[in-house]
């Protein structure tokens, strides 16, 4: 017994125990715009190495033909429903999707248009599909789960929403606008949903970008604003500023290490204002970069929280 423990606490101390997940990226490039999920294990992320790329889609790859529609892929979350993966992903220019992962097959997909430039996804336990649109203004959600094609929706307005976040523990969709982190409880039913203010909370800042789990601690939500990095306790609802850095774009962490991924726009991405071609890693640092103009990574892992 004293040596099988010891095998363990050795496997423990030398990495092989833990489980680093793949990052997906949100790649904005003119000449291929697509998810791209990548191997963190390897260090050489650029084009040159195939090995990088564990798995990519276009709409192309699942039969849906809106090449338009999918001109800024800005997020996408990976979500378990019912024992099967799914990718849920959205375009600023309106398409919007739900595909199996990894076998690609079309559960859902709508266009909205560009006009309300959709931000922030979320696949809901149910089946459903919640977003959020900052020229918009609104957080929504979609009846997903009735048809491949269905597009009613329930609607809650939110000035500048950029992101939307569901919480099983505390059954609720969180939210994040100019000043304020929402939650909203979603009623109803699968096929007519509502969404109702349940709390609204005013942050220590401006321009709300990115809200996702602290993976590992349900009780804490990371949060990008214009100037800033925060951790947010749900039990207190106090903000803790991270970093005092403008403009990043996403934030994550690796569960297995408590390592943070984030983005934020870099110069040597000269394809917009709004883009990187470098992955930021913290805790321990680090980064990884390609040939590519993305706006969000996200960890590749299918907990809420």
């Amino acid at each position: 017994m004293m040596k099988f423990l010891a095998v363990l606490l050795l496997l423990a101390a030398t990495g092989f125990a833990q489980k680093i997940d793949p990052i997906a990226l949100a790649d904005q490039s003119k000449d291929d715009p697509r998810i791209l999920v990548m191997d963190y294990n390897q260090k050489d992320w650029s084009r040159a190495n195939n090995k990088s790329v564990l798995w990519s889609w276009k709409p192309s790859d699942s039969g849906i033909n809106d090449a338009t529609g999918w001109m800024l892929p800005n997020d996408a979350r990976l979500r378990n429903i019912d024992g099967k993966r799914y990718m849920v992903t959205a375009s600023g220019y309106g398409l919007i999707a739900v595909v199996g992962y990894p076998d690609k097959q079309k559960k859902w997909s709508i266009n909205i248009g560009k006009a309300s430039n959709v931000h922030g996804i979320e696949l809901l336990p149910d089946g459903n599909v919640a977003m959020a649109a900052s020229t918009g203004g609104w957080v929504r959600v979609y009846t997903a789960s009735q048809a491949r094609d269905s597009a009613k929706y329930a609607q809650f307005d939110l000035k500048d929403a950029h992101n939307v976040l569901w919480d099983p523990s505390r059954q609720v969709l969180w939210s994040l606008g100019t000043d304020k982190l929402v939650q909203l409880k979603i009623g109803g039913t699968s096929s007519a949903p509502t969404l109702t203010l349940a709390k609204t909370i005013t942050m220590p800042d401006t321009s709300g970008h990115d809200l996702e789990a602290k993976l590992g601690d349900p009780d804490t939500l990371w949060i990008t604003t214009g100037s800033a990095t925060w951790s947010f306790d749900k039990r207190t609802e106090k903000f803790m500023m991270l970093q005092k850095v403008s403009g990043y774009k996403s934030i994550n962490n690796q569960v297995a290490t408590g390592q943070r991924i984030q983005t934020r726009p870099h110069t040597s991405c000269t394809q917009n204002s709004w883009c990187t071609d470098i992955i930021e890693f913290f805790g321990p640092d680090d980064t990884r970069t390609r040939e590519m103009a993305v706006y969000r990574a996200r960890l590749w892992r299918e907990d809420y929280q």
